[in-house]
């Protein structure tokens, strides 16, 4: 799960990205690329250390309301293989001082699945999670002084897809099967989406995406199994838009497909659309390369876009740094510029099980800009590799610029 902050002014990036690689780290130190401001002699940014958590626990989302008001999700699970237990979820608060443990709110229950805030600006925050079934999510809001439970989703609910909120009386939940959920405040209303769809996001309460693959059932000749997708809110209306066809040439590989994966709203005319055009691999001895979907709307249509070069490419969007560019996955940042810098991160205390010869990669889950702030967090873990004790640490980390 990556949540977006968005409604920030545009950036004049040439972005796409839909790798699967979270940091790309072997563990040990490499030299900055050609691309990386660290090459001409500025010192790259570096994640920092705030908190190192000791047990096994997993840490899925952060968001921030202010400086001394961050919040993070996490569970613990048991490690005893013979005997699990449930996710335990749990909360913790940092109220400019200090990170203090909280329990889950009692409407969500003690055991959840992929907790995920969603801001809701001035109004607060949404905190949802889904059971260990990935069925059945649940959503609170939190308004500052208490949580309040809403109403769970129609039907049976499904599994949470994606989440997009711009108010606490206009929030859109996407569940399973292309089933897209509106709250008023007052009820839940439900609609069935004209394609199958992943990723929301927008800028105004009439001006949302929703994005995927449609199926064309291919030919006799081999054609895609299915196409890029876009789908628009207005306000009042979900509308199906035209987007560019991918095609592999002659001859085509087995089971071709291309489809948008993640969509990032910046502006009403500067949308960012990212997926894969792949096929089946292994049936055929010459295979075409993969083709990144780089789309772009530009308040009329859309089109196709470059992909990023150097480092960069081929990663998604994590967090908008104001005006200055982008966090990608990966621990990369592209500045508005377009110029790609790897961000570093410090080797775990050898402590605790960590052996000073391990080799360690950061993996972050989600990144948060502290609204009026120039402070950057992140929450995920250090995957530790070593002979005899492999393991992993929770962590939250802060950027030092």
């Amino acid at each position: 799960m990556r949540r977006i902050v968005t409604g920030l002014a545009v950036l004049g990036l040439a972005l796409t990205g839909c790798g699967t690689e979270a940091d790309g780290d072997d563990g040990k130190a490499k030299q900055p690329s050609a691309s990386s401001p660290a090459a001409g002699g500025t010192a790259a940014p570096t994640w920092a250390y705030d908190e190192i958590l000791d047990d096994e626990s997993e840490l899925s989302d952060v968001i921030a309301t202010a400086d001394d008001d961050v919040w993070a999700a996490g569970t613990v699970t048991a490690t005893d293989s013979e005997n699990p237990s449930p996710d335990d979820g749990f909360l913790l608060h940092h109220d400019g001082t200090r990170w203090q443990r909280q329990p889950m709110p009692a409407a969500l229950g003690s055991t959840v699945h992929e907790a995920r805030f969603d801001s809701l600006g001035p109004d607060g925050f949404l905190l949802t999670a889904s059971l260990p079934t990935l069925a059945g999510p649940r959503t609170v809001r939190w308004d500052g002084t208490r949580w309040t439970a809403l109403p769970e989703l129609p039907g049976d609910g499904g599994r949470l897809v994606d989440m997009k909120a711009f108010a606490a009386d206009d929030v859109w939940a996407l569940s399973g099967e292309s089933r897209i959920h509106h709250w008023d405040g007052t009820r839940w209303s439900t609609s069935t989406l004209p394609a199958t769809v992943v990723s929301l996001d927008g800028v105004a309460a009439d001006d949302l995406w929703a994005v995927g693959h449609r199926d064309t059932g291919g030919s006799s000749d081999g054609g895609e199994l299915t196409q890029p997708a876009a789908v628009h809110w207005d306000g009042s209306s979900w509308q199906l838009t035209e987007t560019p066809a991918y095609r592999f040439p002659e001859p085509v590989p087995p089971e071709p497909a291309a489809s948008i994966d993640h969509v990032l709203a910046l502006a009403a005319d500067d949308v960012r659309a990212y997926g894969t055009h792949n096929f089946n691999h292994g049936e055929v001895e010459d295979e075409p390369q993969e083709e990144p979907v780089r789309l772009r709307w530009d308040g009329s249509g859309w089109a196709k876009a470059p992909d990023t070069e150097g480092d960069c490419a081929g990663r998604v969007p994590m967090a908008v740094d104001g005006t200055r560019g982008l966090f990608l996955d990966g621990n990369r940042y592209v500045d508005s510029g377009g110029a790609c810098t790897k961000i570093k991160r410090p080797r775990l205390p050898s402590e605790g099980g960590v052996r000073a010869t391990s080799r360690q990669s950061l993996w972050l889950s989600a990144v948060e800009v502290v609204p009026g702030t120039d402070r950057v967090l992140g929450v995920g873990h250090v995957q530790v590799n070593q002979s005899g004790n492999p393991m992993s640490k929770s962590v939250i980390v802060s950027l030092k610029r």
